[in-house]
């Protein structure tokens, strides 16, 4: 009777080895799928041969699936290690199939409904993190936001020709373009999202030495519009005035248009604008920092220029000049950004690197929605399969270790393209003829079992 048993167990594991096999292959095409493999081991009772069975069945976890390129926003891939946290039903549960989309509620879903888990935002934008939450987009409109602050950050040339402004009755002329040495624009925004262009003219005056004038739209701003930071060497510290020349706005009047003078050292590093606080004197201690052009610490290096738009809130934005250098090179720009946008329409979703996912805007703006959250796991052979590509947590696979893409060991995301199965069809179609030829083997032990058997009852 044992080569009847061993010839059924045989054929028993065999089976069990095909059915894996051709779930493999049935799987080939699925988001996510991990290749599984059937381990067998030998049956002995009471030191005697009694075939054998299935040890395991494992998912091949440490080979990535093929990265298949879409083009849609929130099919995701993860680039390394980590799983998907998604709560199906109230229950937690991890995937690689990273094919998502927004449900009518825009939370962030998979094909299935469930929805995807990361890390959210308080009142503020700001992420929450540690907390998982159902990730949402909130595709509301934006209003339009006035600029604040510009930050603008040039380099200019120390072997310029100098160009005095002109003297009166003449008039300084921006359509001229003799009449200074460089220009540059900025747009800016007001409270009703209009666009306004802020254009500075540099003029060299004298050795490291330039000023400026500015316009919006075509016309100039007075010393009045221009705020300086105040004398700080004065006690107590004084206010610091502009002076005005003549300048031609666009349409050829001449009004009064404020200067600031701006100066470099002898290392080619933009001076303060107006007058630090004295030294203190010994023994009293030093001052907490120096002065620097790289963070600017007493914030000398910048004003406010004022501008009262038609049918719109009045406007006050800080111009930053802090990095602003003079060396012998060609004029150009290291920064030139505004802040203050236009209103703007729910384009779509954009999902970055670390996780971070934005609701993105028609007028080029983009606000934070949340975090996705990652899984990893000290034994990811002891999760358990469920179905539509998902794995639970098991005593076996221990807790599930959470944190954001791209930090410690986790991969980040790849967005527009989702992971492929890491089925090796080649590899399975072997397996299969070999399986097969094992079951028929098997069965050829059973039927020569039977015909010894016959043989037997035929002897007797």
């Amino acid at each position: 009777m044992s080569m009847f048993n061993i010839g059924l167990s045989g054929l028993s594991s065999t089976q069990k080895a095909l059915e894996v096999t051709s779930n493999n292959i049935a799987n080939a095409s699925t988001a996510g799928y991990k290749t599984a493999s059937t381990e067998f081991s030998a049956l002995y009772n009471g030191g005697q041969r009694s075939g054998v069975k299935v040890a395991a069945t494992n998912e091949n976890f440490e080979k990535a699936g093929g990265l298949v390129s879409t083009g849609q926003s929130l099919d995701l891939a993860i680039t390394g290690k980590g799983f998907f946290v998604v709560k199906e039903n109230g229950r937690l549960a991890f995937t690689q199939a990273g094919q998502f989309g927004l449900d009518a509620n825009r939370h962030i879903v998979t094909n299935n409904g469930n929805k995807l888990q990361g890390f959210g935002i308080d009142a503020k934008g700001n992420l929450v993190p540690g907390i998982l939450t159902d990730l949402k987009v909130e595709a509301a409109n934006i209003p339009a936001k006035a600029t604040e602050n510009i930050a603008f950050s040039l380099n200019l040339n120390s072997a310029s020709n100098v160009i005095p402004y002109p003297v009166a009755p003449a008039a300084f002329d921006p359509a001229d373009g003799t009449s200074f040495n460089y220009s540059q624009s900025t747009e800016v925004f007001d409270s009703l999202g209009n666009s306004h262009t802020l254009t500075q003219y540099f003029n060299h005056t004298g050795v490291n030495t330039w000023q400026v004038v500015y316009y919006i739209d075509g016309k100039p701003l007075s010393a009045a519009e221009l705020g300086l930071p105040d004398d700080l060497s004065a006690v107590p510290p004084a206010a610091v005035v502009a002076p005005e020349i003549d300048a031609k706005d666009s349409e050829g009047n001449i009004v009064p248009a404020g200067v600031v003078t701006i100066t470099f050292n002898t290392n080619g590093q933009l001076n303060p604008i107006s007058p630090l606080p004295p030294a203190p004197v010994p023994p009293a201690p030093p001052l907490p920092y120096t002065d620097n052009n790289i963070d600017d610490p007493f914030n000398r290096r910048e004003l406010m220029l004022s501008f009262a738009p038609a049918g719109a809130s009045a406007m006050s934005m800080k111009l930053d000049m802090v990095k602003s250098t003079q060396f012998g090179s060609a004029f150009g720009l290291y920064e030139n950004n505004s802040d203050g946008y236009t209103s703007g329409e729910f384009t779509g979703v954009a999902v970055a690197e670390d996780g971070k996912v934005l609701a993105t805007f028609s007028n080029g703006e983009s606000k934070l929605q949340g975090q996705i959250a990652l899984a990893n796991f000290a034994n990811p052979q002891g999760l358990e399969s469920g179905n539509n590509t998902v794995w639970y947590a098991s005593e076996a696979s221990g807790a599930a270790i959470i944190g954001a893409p791209s930090e410690g060991s986790f991969g980040g995301i790849l967005a527009g393209s989702f992971m492929g199965s890491n089925v090796d069809i080649s590899a399975q179609l072997v397996d299969l003829m070999s399986f097969q030829q094992s079951y028929q083997a098997n069965a050829k032990t059973i039927s020569t079992a039977d015909e010894m058997m016959q043989i037997l009852f035929n002897a007797v």
